[in-house]
């Protein structure tokens, strides 16, 4: 391997580090057999995914040891062993905000790993706050200056210019230290067992997988079309799924949300009442005009059968759920935890509606399991009984403070 020197974080050569650019077999022969001795791989990539219906993969970055490499997608080398290699049992894989990258691998390999580590999760369970980036955690916890400004490059460039290289170098370089560290002081406030919780929901499929069934309902004003008008939606918004597939196009590109809700409102049933509508004169329905007839005629077949929407919570329930969102968001700030990760307010209602019994089937209507359970359950079901109490006196760094006793 050659040695990495990289200007704009220089602390990877003080460090030792040695990088490889791999664009032949041989080299990924190599890296899979390297990493089939590891315990933990550090793994971040470099995507496209802005006009594609699957994000398009640019850069596949990886460090183990002192060892850094970069692997080119676009150099016809053959990614199946490597990814394997990653998602073996056993192998622990660390990055950061890891969503969207593990997506890649579920999309393009329909493989995910065992075992993650996501350092953002982990921060947020430190006081780090939820959506900490990269570059501010790594000065935070190790000290480390972290270039920005690299993130909407163009990474189909090739050869990849040296400053992307140096970049997409140190987002994986650090990536084992910061493990470390982060995970002595999990260990150290009893937390590790909480983010390992969090983190095994990263390796699900059902994260990363479309589905038709649901996408239709975030399209804007589907709650008020009536059932013929919702099945009709439902249809189409399959239908578009299918095509924008097929042509490897982002959805609202083939056809935007608008155009969806005319045509369920409007419901044109054959192609020549799909061309008299000014509005439908757009390529993407032109193009497939037969295909969203078609559509239209199976939702009009099948209308949408909702549940009434449940009337609005008393004023009561309001109130008491406000209450206990205070002892919620003290909680958080004493664990030095971001609030929105323990609990939503609209799950809280939605529990307290249901008038729960005791501390178990208040726990499982609000959705407090494992972690949040052991912290929430007790002390908010012990609140709406009366048992605690909540008061505010002066002192604390801000001048006032809650008292729960």
């Amino acid at each position: 391997m050659q040695a990495w020197i990289d200007t704009a974080a220089g602390d990877l050569h003080n460090r030792g580090m040695a990088q490889m650019l791999v664009t032949q077999q041989q080299q990924m022969d190599e890296l899979v057999e390297r990493l089939a001795g590891e315990p933990m791989v550090g793994f971040d990539t470099e995507f496209h995914s802005e006009r594609t219906y699957v994000p398009k993969l640019m850069l596949l970055q990886l460090a183990a040891g002192d060892d850094v490499w970069l692997v080119d997608p676009l150099a016809g080398v053959d990614l199946r062993p490597l990814i394997e290699a990653m998602c073996r049992p056993g192998l622990l894989l660390i990055g950061h905000a890891l969503k969207n990258d593990l997506r890649i691998l579920w999309l393009h390999f329909g493989l995910l790993p065992t075992l993650v580590f996501d350092t953002q999760i982990a921060a947020a369970f430190l006081g780090h706050g939820l959506q900490a980036g990269l570059g501010a955690l790594l000065h935070q916890v190790l000290g480390v200056h972290q270039p920005k400004g690299e993130q909407m490059a163009d990474w189909s460039q090739r050869p990849l210019p040296d400053r992307l290289q140096g970049y997409a170098a140190g987002d994986v370089a650090h990536l084992l230290r910061l493990h470390q560290v982060l995970t002595d002081e999990l260990r150290a406030r009893q937390r590790d067992g909480w983010v390992q919780e969090e983190c095994r929901c990263l390796c699900q499929p059902s994260r990363y997988e479309r589905d038709p069934e649901s996408t239709w309902q975030r399209v804007a004003g589907n709650r008020k079309l009536d059932p013929r008008e919702a099945g009709v939606l439902l249809a189409l918004v399959a239908e578009r799924e299918q095509i924008a597939q097929q042509e490897d196009l982002v959805p609202h590109f083939l056809l935007t949300d608008e155009v969806l809700q005319l045509l369920a409102r409007h419901a044109p049933r054959n192609r020549k009442e799909l061309e008299m509508d000014r509005r439908f004169q757009q390529r993407g329905v032109q193009r497939y005009l037969a295909r969203w007839a078609q559509a239209i005629a199976v939702g009009l077949e099948n209308p949408v059968k909702r549940v009434a929407a449940r009337p609005p919570p008393p004023p009561e329930i309001e109130t008491v759920a406000a209450l206990m969102m205070l002892l919620v968001s003290d909680l958080a700030t004493r664990e030095g935890i971001a609030p929105s990760l323990l609990l939503k307010r609209d799950a809280l209602i939605q529990a307290l509606r249901e008038q729960p019994q005791d501390t178990a089937s208040f726990a499982e209507l609000a959705g407090l399991h494992g972690w949040r359970a052991v912290l929430l359950a007790d002390p908010l079901w012990r609140l709406s009984q009366g048992q605690l109490h909540i008061t505010c006196q002066p002192g604390g760094s801000g001048g006032f403070s809650l008292v729960i006793a």
